[in-house]
């Protein structure tokens, strides 16, 4: 059995612009309107699997802290950064953007793909809750945009 949240229809979204190194189209700043998809595999427990609204509130809370923001890897691998102040220099592939700290996100993972944004959504999740038995995997999908994005599925163990 499975439940399912699709954060389209019930408001886990967020708006953010990135750039993909090395990617002829995309390696341009650009943004998207991100949605989160999640779903939780396992057996019902007293009739219920897990609840809904613990599990919005911390996927969005995630999101949250993301909406409106420029998003950086933290890695300094494919894109260097420098922070100096209230700004912070990013350089890759012989570009150069400044941007103020505060619209800044720096988030751990090598780059801001949809394939990565979701594996850095599942383990926030993890940190964040600790799963009953019943509860034995949960995906995670983040989507750029309507029909199209990237998703990771977590096994839970007990």
């Amino acid at each position: 059995m499975h439940i399912e949240i699709d954060g389209w229809k019930v408001g886990i979204r967020f708006s953010a612009s990135h750039f993909i190194p090395g990617h002829h189209k995309c390696a341009r700043l650009h943004g998207h309107d991100y949605g989160v998809r999640v779903r939780i595999y396992g057996e019902t427990k007293d009739c219920m699997l897990y609840d809904f609204v613990e599990l919005k509130k911390i996927v969005r809370k995630i999101a949250d802290e993301i909406d409106h923001h420029v998003m950086i890897p933290r890695s300094q691998e494919f894109i260097k950064h420098h922070i100096n102040g209230n700004e912070v220099s990013i350089e890759f592939d012989g570009k150069r953007y400044t941007f103020p700290a505060k619209d800044v996100v720096f988030l751990d993972l090598k780059l801001t793909t949809a394939e990565e944004l979701a594996r850095y959504f599942a383990k926030k999740v993890l940190q964040a809750i600790s799963f009953p038995a019943n509860v034995k995997g949960f995906e995670i999908c983040v989507d750029e945009g309507p029909g199209q994005g990237a998703c990771h599925y977590e096994e839970v163990s007990a």
